[in-house]
């Protein structure tokens, strides 16, 4: 196997002769799995490790076939001698089903734990960019950040439920696999054999498949616990069926935790939830099998369930994880919830928590350098072809000048030419002009499309009026003139919806409103990048003289008594005489 070298420790041309060599050695130009998702492969496999067993699946994506994999033992995913020779056992299976490529899905069942965010991190818009950290800095993210980066990985879950307290919480393993993983890489590197590896927490995962399996009744808070041998989850979701909370707790080499009903119990207390629904999943071998009976009797008020996920033939039902990570939501199918509906979109809960590392990625050309090494190869050979042509082109072009009815034009006819020239000069100005006059700077429909986005449904938010004013801002002697637009919306906020009117009471804020309003509708109107466009907001509240404290269950939302706080906001969007959507003031040619 080739050494390859880090390209920063290369000048321009040894890193040009490691590309060529690796284009000529390698089926990285003619292999796209190489730049390609596990998830996204055709043939896969999914090893589930929960302690005591390690399970192994082979996954055909377009047939939907599954079947036995590799049997594999916990020295073979840990001893360093051991690993390669793992790899190749892998390698030469996958071999006898004639695949050109492998994804391998690590699925982690033997650990399972959570970190909580820092305080002041506790805004929902900041959530994509707590993702991005939670990879390359977790410690600047981390209430607690005592345990070294280098032993441990995290990624960040969201907390969509109202009520939850935060936005959420990091989940983190530790990278005991990590060489595992990067020794099948080598063996696939070794083999000329695209192996592309991704490792999941194998609890999100039977999480985001509640969705399916999970009877949620609606209107009912429910509590899902996730039996594993080494440990249990509990996940607790609102009335909406939207995630709250996630908790962890040992075994301590019992079959359950040894104080699960204690944290059931305080837990569903601490975020008063009432008689809620249990969720049962025994997600490994030789649990309690009495703990539905236990739990029916410490909680007769509560429906205790023992829910078992469907799963094809050759998959244990205790091992649902690679079904569930590989089945599409079906179509046309509601997401249950918002939260059910991002763990999958989004993919919060397939997060790759043992990426390949940076460094490594950085060694090798990505596939449009690889293309481009490719085409220039095949370009020396037609070089010759290409010559030829060019001078037969220029010499069928010279044919056809000598040959065009210009070649023989008389002088007489330009003036002709000149008034009809001018002729269509006139024509095109006058449709500049018209064009100019009848742009789309204001309709109605994308204001309320605006108004609809800048205050979702169920906010917290009553909205008593809404105007939106245009006015021409008129300066005599010149050809074009701005304009200006002001939206002002009067209505009611609860306590929940001030910080985010606090949000669009800001540049930043109302900035990125708009410009989903642009994207959205496709209004350029709305797009306040330019220079030559200004936008300001104003968002005052005050309290509500007619507001009276209510229990949040006996509230509606028209019932403006149940509003503590009134607002007034405003924004104004100005147009300079300069900008592409001024007005033509002149008159048309």
């Amino acid at each position: 196997m080739a050494t390859y070298r880090h390209p920063a420790s290369l000048n321009a041309l040894q890193r040009f002769k490691q590309a060529r060599f690796m284009l000529r050695h390698t089926t990285r130009a003619s292999n796209p799995a190489w730049y390609q998702e596990a998830f996204d492969l055709d043939f896969q496999l999914h090893i589930r490790v929960d302690g005591p067993a390690i399970s192994t699946f082979f996954f055909a994506r377009r047939k939907a076939h599954w079947s036995e994999g590799p049997t594999l033992s916990e020295t073979d995913l840990r001893d360093p001698e051991k690993m390669a020779a793992c790899a190749e056992k892998i390698l030469t299976q996958a071999s006898s089903f004639k695949a050109s490529s492998l994804g391998v899905i690590l699925h982690l069942a033997d650990e399972f734990a959570t970190a909580e965010l820092k305080p002041a991190l506790d805004n929902p818009a900041a959530l994509p960019d707590l993702r991005e950290a939670a990879f390359h800095k977790p410690a600047t993210i981390l209430d607690d950040s005592s345990v070294p980066p280098e032993q441990n990985c995290w990624r960040v879950v969201p907390y969509p439920a109202q009520g939850s307290g935060v936005i959420g919480t990091t989940i983190t393993l530790t990278r005991q696999y990590a060489p595992f993983l990067a020794a099948l890489r080598q063996a696939g590197e070794a083999h000329n054999f695209p192996l592309i590896t991704h490792a999941l927490s194998a609890p999100l995962v039977a999480i985001m498949g509640l969705a399916q399996c999970a009877p949620f009744a609606p209107g009912k808070s429910a509590v899902a616990i996730l039996q594993y041998p080494w440990f249990t989850a509990l996940v607790f979701f609102n009335d909406h069926a939207d995630l709250l909370l996630i908790r962890t707790l040992q075994h301590h080499h019992l079959r359950h935790a040894p104080n699960l009903r204690h944290a059931l119990a305080t837990t569903h207390a601490s975020l008063e939830l009432t008689d809620p629904d249990i969720f049962i999943l025994t997600l490994g071998l030789d649990l309690d099998p009495g703990l539905q009976g236990e739990l029916s009797s410490a909680f007769p008020l509560s429906r205790v369930t023992l829910v078992t996920p469907p799963m094809p033939q050759g998959i244990p039902a205790w091992c649902p994880e690679p079904v569930i990570a590989t089945t599409p939501q079906p179509k046309g199918e509601p997401a249950r919830s918002l939260t059910f509906g991002i763990l999958r979109d989004e993919k919060w809960a397939l997060q790759d928590f043992l990426p390949t590392p940076k460094e490594v990625i950085e060694i090798y050309p990505s596939r449009a350098e690889m293309m481009l090494l490719r085409g220039l190869r095949l370009g020396r050979l037609g070089l010759f072809a290409v010559g030829v042509l060019v001078l037969v082109w220029i010499a069928l072009g010279i044919l056809d000048i000598v040959r065009s009815a210009a070649w023989t034009f008389n002088p007489s006819e330009a003036s002709f030419v000149k008034g009809r020239l001018s002729n269509l000069t006139n024509e095109r100005q006058k449709s500049q002009h018209w064009d100019n006059l009848l742009e789309d700077r204001s309709k109605a429909w994308t204001s309320m499309e605006l108004l609809s986005r800048l205050f979702p449904e169920r906010c917290g938010v009553l909205v008593k009026s809404f105007a939106h004013t245009v006015r021409a801002d008129t300066a005599p002697g010149q050809a074009k003139i701005g304009f200006v637009k002001e939206w002002k919306i009067t209505g009611l906020a609860r306590d929940e919806a001030v910080d985010h009117l606090n949000v669009l009471n800001t540049q930043d804020g109302i900035a990125a409103q708009f410009n989903e309003i642009a994207r959205v509708t496709g209004n350029p109107a709305f797009n306040p990048a330019l220079r030559t466009r200004s936008l300001a907001v104003n968002v005052r509240t005050q309290e509500n003289g007619s507001f009276k404290l209510q229990p949040l269950d006996e509230t509606y939302d028209i019932d403006e008594s149940s509003y503590p706080f009134n607002f007034d906001l405003t924004i104004t969007q100005r147009f300079e005489a300069t900008d592409p959507m001024a007005i033509t003031v002149s008159k048309a040619p």
